[in-house]
């Protein structure tokens, strides 16, 4: 199983290792900025699809604790307002 907890290191992990899966290989057969473009444009392709899941994992955590920090900022609006 894997270490990492946080959804977005994950597909930020996932993301970088698949285009430096695509770049890498691509470096020895042309120029290096082409290579990275193609690996650039590949991996943005390849991660909408294969990395859907994660993706999903990823937004999902990020609502959570936008939905929380939302709940605690009312929460203490309310309490300077004197309403708790």
């Amino acid at each position: 199983m894997s270490r990492l907890k946080n959804p977005i290191a994950k597909y930020f992990l996932a993301r970088l290792g698949l285009f430096a899966a695509i770049a890498l290989p691509l470096a020895f057969f042309m120029n290096v900025l082409l290579a990275l473009a193609i690996a650039l444009m590949g991996s943005m392709l390849l991660s909408f699809v294969l990395l859907k899941a994660m993706r999903e994992q990823m937004v999902d955590h990020i609502d959570a604790n936008v939905k929380q920090r939302r709940e605690e900022k009312q929460k203490l609006r309310a309490e300077l307002n004197g309403d708790a």
